[in-house]
């Protein structure tokens, strides 16, 4: 009875194809992924059903002959109502088009296509597309009139490599003697070789009667199905592509354990090139520092410009309910303005070594390919430059400290307030002047309401020129207590410049965390890895064989 056979080889390929794919996620090479594709694509094409189509004329057996095949009377009995019907165990691909089941176990991946007339032109063009994916054709003619069958020029169409796949079936040839057998299947080779270009092979059928041609032809139906095309040599692809993945894990492997023989010093050599790196930015930070300080003292003119806009020219109420305001106003205002001033230029700063740690990792890379085969990947700018900002958002929060020891806004605080209640006492002055000038106008005494409004003028103008002495007084006292700052800031500067510089080393150190790990743990599993390539290797060899 006809089955799909090789399904203890079918089975054990797929197994061991999986475990090949199984170990290139474990080995983590990217260019063992490059051969999934391929191995997939064989599985995909041992996994489908394979497709036995029987064609013909009408009324030549087709049917009859498919249900003495297959085992299953009932595909003989069954009317045709389309240009053919698909006969299946179970549907793998989801298609019911046209499909019908049968109930026997040893059919199941196999789909039997029987077809109607393909002397009719629509149904040959059916015939056609499913033709092109068949593994076995069986051809069926008319032993009483064999050249007439509309299976000649469909014949003729098929690939060449389909063609060892193709028998020809002769029906209702029972009552002719053996002279009469013989000279047809030689006028038909003749005939075959005229029309299809190559001789196929012929064989003289009963399909009404349980015949031992029926059983021969039966088992040969059964051989077609694994060679060319079929389930055999479905079977050696997928074996020769899980083999050739193994062959390239054998060798990243041998690679590994190449490297872990003869280079183990590789990465201490890239940690003491590191080292020198930080060296150099450690023999860096004196420069950086009085750059930096002087940068700081920048600040002070730009806070005393901005406290002298602040103050005005000339008394006001305003200016006077600024006053309570203005230490830690001016405080924070020199903090942004040292901080700007300073972070200014380390970003520039952090852009070179960005640039620098660019260059030596761009050095590195093919090095660590070629000695530990290990690919690190391109540059990651994007997370050294952030966290170098985090680097710098905590230098900018460390440049405060000396504004706190100092407790510069209880000083600027003290300055101001030193003026407060003067300039109060004279504006209260100004006003009742105002008022009582108001109040005199009312009444009519208008001489002496003016003296009221010229004499608040003049105290207006003695608190003005007050003021003007006042505020440049002011100027000069936050001046003298910013430079106090300076010696202090000089040292919380040195001391966050050169754990900035340290801190930004150890970030780029840690980028190359990654791969030694990597690396480290490739060393670690290899033993295990090689082991299982090589049972991997020798189950598929053993499997190669049997097939």
């Amino acid at each position: 009875m006809l089955s799909r056979c090789f399904r203890a080889e079918e089975s054990r390929a797929r197994y061991w194809a999986q475990q090949a794919v199984e170990l290139c996620s474990e080995i983590e090479d990217e260019t063992l992924a490059e051969l999934i594709p391929s191995l997939d694509e064989a599985r995909k094409v041992l996994d489908r059903d394979r497709r036995i189509i029987v064609i013909g004329g009408p009324g030549c057996g087709k049917s009859s002959l498919l249900a003495a095949v297959a085992g299953y009377p009932l595909i003989a009995t069954l009317p045709m109502t389309d240009d053919y019907v698909c006969w299946r165990y179970r549907s793998q691909d989801g298609d019911y088009t046209a499909s019908k089941f049968i109930p026997l176990e040893n059919l199941e991946g196999l789909e039997l296509v029987d077809t109607r007339s393909c002397a009719d032109a629509a149904v040959a063009d059916s015939v056609r597309r499913l033709m092109k994916g068949a593994d076995v054709v069986i051809a069926v003619a008319d032993g009483r009139s064999p050249e007439s069958s509309p299976i000649w020029s469909l014949l003729a169409e098929l690939p060449e490599k389909q063609r060892s796949a193709c028998l020809v079936a002769i029906t209702f040839t029972e009552r002719l003697s053996a002279d009469a057998s013989l000279a047809l299947k030689e006028s038909l080779r003749e005939f075959c070789r005229e029309r299809v270009g190559v001789p196929l092979p012929l064989y003289f059928v009963s399909p009404d009667k349980g015949s031992e041609a029926n059983e021969t032809f039966t088992m040969r139906v059964q051989e077609a199905l694994a060679e060319p095309c079929g389930v055999r040599t479905a079977i050696r692809h997928l074996v020769e592509c899980a083999k050739e993945m193994v062959r390239r894990q054998g060798s990243v492997l041998g690679a590994r354990d190449r490297v872990a023989r003869t280079d183990s010093g590789f990465l201490a050599g890239i940690e003491q090139e590191i080292d020198y790196f930080l060296i150099r930015q450690r023999d860096s930070v004196t420069a950086c520092v009085d750059n930096y300080s002087e940068a700081a003292m920048r600040a002070l003119p730009t806070t005393a410009d901005k406290l002298r806009k602040t103050l005005s020219w000339f008394l006001s109420p305003v200016t006077l309910l600024r006053m309570e305001l203005l230490g830690a106003g001016t405080e924070k205002f020199l903090y942004r303005s040292v901080k700007h001033e300073i972070l200014t230029q380390q970003e520039a700063s952090d852009s070179n070594f960005v640039l620098s740690c660019m260059k030596h990792w761009q050095s590195v890379r093919p090095r660590m390919k070629k000695t530990l085969e290990c690919e690190i990947g391109e540059f990651p700018a994007e997370e050294l430059s952030q966290e170098l900002q985090e680097l710098r958002d905590r230098m900018g929060r460390a440049l405060y400290k000396p504004f706190t020891e100092m407790k510069l806004r209880s000083e600027f605080n003290k300055v101001f307030s030193h003026h407060v209640g003067w300039m109060a006492a004279a504006i209260l002055l100004i006003c009742f002047m105002l008022f009582v000038a108001g109040i005199l106008g009312v009444l009519s005494l208008d001489f002496f309401a003016l003296c009221a409004v010229v004499a608040a003028g003049f105290v207006w103008f003695l608190g003005s020129i007050s003021h003007y002495l006042a505020a440049r007084d002011i100027h000069r006292e936050i001046v003298l207590h910013s430079l106090k700052l300076q010696d202090l800031l000089r040292n919380t500067i040195g001391e966050a410049v050169e754990g900035l510089l340290v801190s930004r080393v150890a970030a780029y150190r840690r980028l190359y965390m990654a791969p030694r790990e990597k690396v480290a743990r490739h060393q670690a599993s290899l033993l295990p890895l090689q082991q299982r390539q090589k049972e991997i290797n020798m189950q598929l060899n053993a499997a190669a064989p049997r097939i």
